[in-house]
């Protein structure tokens, strides 16, 4: 339970969580290793886990008609990534691989929906965190396709 502890110290969605709400909440999750090359999910599919990286690194991918496979993202430790299948109920928008073998802290949507009921002070620390991610990456995109607009 220590390295699940240490994974949620080192992300920053964690950081305004107690050390007794951080132990709660690793009781109810796990860690888990994952090999390069393996695809933890594919855009288009349904999605009922977060996950946090501990260790390793994780490509995040669109799908392009007609061509590969576009690589938005390499994530590393202290990212984290699927939190939108904890909150809608929507397709996954990317696929995610491990691009180096990882250590993932998975959190599921039935964990994160019990926790909403059982310890709301918790999860609303949580749902903040994630929204103000969530508007940062939105903001980012604005600014990219307002690069894209001619002059």
């Amino acid at each position: 339970m220590s390295q699940i502890i240490e994974a949620l110290t080192n992300n920053h969605l964690f950081s305004s969580l107690t050390p007794e709400e951080l132990e709660r909440i690793a009781k109810l999750i796990f860690l888990r290793s994952y090999r390069q090359g393996r695809t933890l999910f594919f855009e288009g599919t349904p999605g009922e886990v977060m996950y946090l990286i501990h260790s390793g690194q994780v490509g995040i991918y669109k799908s392009v008609p007609g061509k590969d496979d576009l690589l938005l993202a390499t994530l590393k430790p202290g990212s984290f990534f699927g939190e939108m299948s904890l909150v809608d109920a929507q397709p996954r928008s990317a696929t995610a691989r491990i691009a180096e073998d990882a250590e993932l802290v998975v959190i599921t949507k039935k964990v994160f929906d019990q926790m909403l009921l059982t310890d709301p002070g918790i999860t609303s620390k949580l749902l903040v965190a994630l929204l103000k991610v969530a508007l940062g990456r939105l903001r980012s995109t604005d600014e990219k396709f307002k690069s894209l607009k001619p002059a």
